[in-house]
C-alpha cells in the first residue's frame, strides 16, 4: 500500500492551506473531500487579514468577490450605518465559497497534493500512523492525519468526542438568487439571542439567522430570515434554503480543548476555531493550516508544538470573545450599541475594525473606555 506523509480530511480553507504548505515543502500529502469546492451556507465574508494569508498561494484579485462598502446594524426599529473604508484594500470581501475554496484546492493540487474526491468513512490507527478508507472502498496509509472536516468532523469523533450541543450554533436561512448589492446588514435578535445577516455574494444574497443550537430550532430561525427578506428585498428572486452547524464554543470548553494527539491534529471548525460572537472562522482556519504545516515541517514533537501555537494564536482570543458573548447579545447592550453607533464616530471606527478583523478582543475594553461611551463600557464589563 502506498504511504503518504500526511492525510488531510477536508478540503476547505484549513485543509487546503495545510496541504499547499506541506506539499510545497516536499511532503507527500493526500487530501480527501467528497464535496469541496461548493457553496457554503454562511455569510461568506473574507476579511482583508484572511486574504493577506493566502496571497502567496492564489490570485486574490481573480476571486471577483463583492467588496462591502457599508454595513447596517439594527436592533428592533433602531438602525445605524457603518461605512467600511476600502480606498486601498477592501476590509471585507464576500466571495463565492465555490470560487474561494476552489482556488485554494487548485493551489494545493498544483503544489503536489494528491486529491481524492471521495468521502472518508473511517480512519483507524496502524503501525506507522493511520489507515484511511473511503466510501468507494479505497484505502490509503499515512503517517499523520489532519482533521479539517468541519463541525461534524469524522476525525474528531474517532480521536476524541463530538461537540456538545451547547458548543454549537445553528445557521438557518436562504440563498436569495437574482438579487445583488454592495451593502451588508446585521440585525440583532433578542429571542433566541443571536443575529441575522444579509451578505451580498456575486450573484445572490446569503440571508440567515444564527443562534445557539441548544436554545433554537432551524424552522424558527428560517422563519425569521424569511420575514426579513419579505420586508427588505424587492424584485424577482428565488429562495434556496439551508441549515448548517457552526462551532460556538463556551469559554470553559475552549480552555479544555486539545486539538492534537499522537499523529493527529484538528484544524479549523473541527477544532472549534470560530469566533463565538461573529461566528467568523475563515481566518482562524487558515491560521490553523499554517500552524499545522509549520509544526510538522519543524519535526521534533509536532503535535505538542501545534497545540502551543493554536493556544497562543487562536484559543486565547476566542476565550475572550466567549466571555463577552452573553453580554454582547443582551437586549440592553445591543440597544446601547446601536445608539452609540448612531452618535459616536469612535464607536463606528471600533465596529469597522471588528467587522474587518483588525480589532482584537484583547484590547477591546481599553479602546471602548477611551471613547467615553461610559454606559456601553459598564454594560460590557458586567459579569
Amino acid at each position: 500500500m502506498d504511504r503518504f506523509d500526511v492525510a488531510i480530511v477536508g478540503a476547505g480553507p484549513a485543509g487546503c492551506r495545510a496541504a499547499w504548505r506541506l506539499a510545497r515543502a516536499g511532503s507527500r500529502v493526500a487530501l480527501f473531500d467528497g464535496s469541496h469546492p461548493r457553496e457554503k451556507p454562511c455569510g461568506g465574508g473574507v476579511t482583508s487579514r484572511a486574504l493577506d494569508l493566502v496571497r502567496d498561494a492564489i490570485d486574490v484579485a481573480a476571486l471577483q468577490g463583492v467588496a462591502i462598502n457599508e454595513v447596517t446594524f439594527q436592533h428592533k426599529s433602531r438602525l445605524a450605518r457603518v461605512e467600511l473604508d476600502g480606498a486601498r484594500t477592501p476590509q471585507l470581501t464576500v466571495a463565492s465559497r465555490t470560487a474561494f475554496d476552489g482556488a485554494l484546492l487548485g493551489a494545493a493540487i498544483a503544489a503536489g497534493a494528491a486529491f481524492h474526491g471521495d468521502r472518508v468513512n473511517d480512519i483507524v490507527p496502524d503501525a506507522g500512523g493511520w489507515s484511511i478508507s473511503t466510501r468507494e472502498g479505497a484505502t490509503t496509509a499515512a503517517g499523520w492525519v489532519l482533521g479539517a472536516d468541519g463541525p461534524n468532523s469524522l476525525v474528531r469523533r474517532r480521536v476524541g468526542r463530538p461537540f456538545a450541543r451547547a458548543d454549537l450554533s445553528i445557521a438557518s436561512g436562504f440563498f436569495v438568487h437574482g438579487v445583488q448589492s454592495r451593502s451588508a446588514a446585521v440585525a440583532f435578535e433578542d429571542e433566541p439571542a443571536g443575529y441575522l445577516w444579509s451578505f451580498p455574494r456575486p450573484d445572490h444574497l446569503a440571508v440567515g439567522v444564527c443562534a445557539q443550537a441548544d436554545s433554537s430550532q432551524p424552522a424558527a430561525l428560517r422563519a425569521a430570515a424569511a420575514a426579513w427578506i419579505g420586508r427588505n428585498v424587492t424584485g424577482v428572486f428565488s429562495l434556496e434554503r439551508y441549515n448548517w452547524p457552526i462551532p460556538s464554543l463556551r469559554a470553559s470548553t475552549l480552555e479544555r480543548e486539545r486539538p492534537f494527539g499522537p499523529r493527529w491534529m484538528l484544524l479549523g471548525d473541527a477544532g472549534g476555531m470560530v469566533d463565538p460572537i461573529t461566528r467568523e472562522g475563515i481566518f482562524f482556519a487558515l491560521l490553523s493550516g499554517d500552524a499545522a504545516a509549520d509544526s510538522l515541517l519543524e519535526g521534533g514533537e509536532p503535535a505538542a508544538r501545534y497545540g502551543d501555537r493554536i493556544r497562543a494564536l487562536v484559543y486565547d482570543e476566542l476565550v475572550r470573545a466567549a466571555r463577552l458573548k452573553a453580554r454582547f447579545f443582551s437586549p440592553r447592550f445591543t440597544t446601547l450599541l446601536i445608539r452609540a453607533l448612531q452618535e459616536s464616530a469612535s464607536i463606528r471606527a471600533i465596529m469597522t475594525d471588528l467587522v474587518a478583523g483588525q480589532q482584537s478582543y484583547r484590547g477591546l475594553r481599553r479602546r471602548l473606555l477611551g471613547t467615553l461611551q461610559v454606559k456601553l463600557f459598564v454594560e460590557m464589563m458586567k459579569r
